[in-house]
């Protein structure tokens, strides 16, 4: 690997004035009075000494010490701005996207100061001690490459031209100095302090082929920490793997990352040796640690925050997601709009409530919004606000003939941005066909106490017909019983299999009681003496 397309070292000027501030006492003064309570100083600050680094000449070993020693302040700043790209959902602001190339320089600066590295000790024979540095520098630039393939993935946008092949090449470079397979010091690792090339590289191309379009902004360094724990079960083949049912295959000389083929006949007409397989059959194991690996206590759609002493373990339901993708299966939305007709969309549940109970349309409040469809699973918008959607969004929308009540009700579970601005393409993941306005309170509430708004749907099985409620309330739990309020009628229901379908909206199916064999329930006082 002569050269990289994306990671372009700047041309290096003799300074040796610049090259003093990067002695090891100077480096670690400067780390040391980088102001880290001002983020957006200590960003700035710290792209400019980047730029420095990588532009001034300096031997190999001298360069991958001062990388090594910036590399924890690294992390806290591009953390920080990570951070803030994903607050809200889509379509980003200006401000976000300023936030967003701030954050790719910094990653792609730090990831070429490594990369010249590797290009310096590759020059000529490699000795027994410029080898460890060798495999240090690869491992680092293949880890700085995946911190900006994600970055683009957290805002839905392509990942740059010539980064998959620079992950294809370093691969092979390692593999041909027989260090893909060398441990190397990690303290970034969420569950190891070792890693190797391989293993670093086995990382991004799972979470490269968990589909990007499916995850949340805020699950895909959750996911590529928890890769971590389960590469070993990943292994990189150089022929078909025969009790793989959909093969997955890597095109080494080509810009683009790992894809299952269609069928088990598709060949290409490239050679071989341009073509590596993915062994995914022992992922089975993963699935039968599940246990250990899910948190009941989480929620995919949890509108709280994941708690970080925690991150060792997925939800189920994003556990089930990944297992699905890694056999192949697209996720995709419900088959609704073959009609290719207009909608008229709204989101949220308190906004969808509003349009049933009233019965008006909702273009001119701005309740809701006209819709293209796209293509018989999905909707194409132009959206005038930032940040209104995401994967997990609750939507509700009709056609545009419909009468506002005749509203079917769904969950956004793709999200694509072809052109990177406010027009959103989104497929819906749809509950239900027609959605009604309830109301509900604690059964032992009292008569003026609020009323809070859900909806409400029914379906008919083989078990009969059931009910279902939906709300934006995470405390109530299985077995409670609340009041509902439906029309002009109220009765007491009890609620029974809990789920979190929607970014903080939870659904439970719903059976209603009689008020004569209701449990008594004893109201719970404060203490008497405070």
């Amino acid at each position: 690997m002569k050269n990289s397309f994306f990671l372009v070292i700047p041309q290096q000027k003799n300074d040796p004035q610049l090259l003093a501030s990067f002695t090891d006492d100077a480096l670690r003064q400067w780390i040391a009075e980088l102001p880290t309570a001002n983020p957006g100083l200590a960003a700035r600050l710290f792209h400019e000494l980047l730029g420095e680094l990588i532009s001034v000449e300096m031997p190999a070993a001298k360069r991958l010490h001062a990388l090594e020693l910036l590399r924890d302040s690294f992390y806290l700043i591009d953390d920080y701005l990570r951070s803030r790209l994903i607050k809200f959902g889509f379509p980003k602001g200006e401000g976000e996207k300023k936030i967003f190339g701030l954050a790719c320089a910094i990653e792609r600066q730090f990831t070429i100061g490594y990369w010249s590295v590797v290009k310096d000790l590759t020059r000529r024979e490699i000795g027994w001690l410029q080898g460890k540095s060798t495999a240090l520098a690869i491992q680092r630039t293949i880890r700085g490459l995946s911190r900006i393939v994600i970055s683009h993935y957290m805002m839905s946008y392509p990942v740059p031209d010539w980064i998959w092949i620079d992950l294809h090449s370093l691969y092979k470079l390692a593999v041909k100095l027989d260090k893909a397979g060398s441990k190397v010091a990690d303290q970034g690792g969420m569950f190891s302090k070792l890693s190797s090339v391989e293993e670093s590289y086995k990382q991004i191309l799972l979470l490269s082929l968990a589909y990007p379009s499916g995850l949340m902004q805020k699950e895909f360094q959750l996911v590529y920490e928890f890769l971590e724990k389960i590469s070993d079960f990943l292994q990189i083949e150089t022929k078909p793997v025969a009790e793989q049912a959909v093969q997955c295959a890597i095109l080494m000389d080509e810009d683009l990352p790992p894809a299952f083929l269609l069928n088990a006949t598709q060949t290409d007409r490239r050679s071989d040796s341009a073509m590596l397989y993915l062994n995914l059959t022992k992922l089975g194991k993963v699935i039968k640690q599940a246990d250990k690996l899910c948190s009941k206590d989480e929620a995919r759609f949890s509108s709280l925050e994941v708690d970080k002493n925690n991150r060792q373990k997925l939800s189920a339901e994003l556990f089930d997601y990944l297992m699905q993708r890694w056999q192949g299966k697209e996720p995709q939305g419900t088959v609704y709009f073959a009609d290719r007709l207009d909608r008229y969309v709204a989101i949220g549940l308190e906004t969808t409530y509003d349009l049933l109970e009233t019965g008006r349309p909702g273009l001119e409040t701005g309740l809701e919004i006209r819709a293209e469809t796209d293509s018989e699973r999905a909707l194409s918008c132009n959206f005038d606000k930032e940040g209104v959607l995401s994967i997990g969004s609750l939507v509700s929308f009709r056609k545009i003939d419909a009468m506002p009540q005749q509203r079917s009700l769904g969950v956004v579970c793709k999200i694509l941005l072809p052109k990177q601005d406010c027009k959103l393409i989104f497929e819906v993941m749809v509950i239900a066909a027609q959605a009604f306005p309830v109301a509900y309170q604690a059964l032992d509430a009292d008569s003026d106490a609020e009323r809070k708004k859900a909806l409400i749907y029914g379906i008919r099985d083989n078990e009969g017909e059931k009910s279902f409620i939906i709300m934006d309330s995470f405390r109530l739990k299985d077995g409670d019983l609340l009041r509902m309020f439906m029309g002009h009628e109220n009765f007491p229901i009890i609620l029974n299999g809990r789920r979190n379908i929607g970014l903080g909206y939870w659904q439970f199916e719903c059976r209603r009681i009689l008020d004569d064999v209701i449990p008594t329930q004893n109201k719970k006082k404060g203490y008497d003496f405070i």
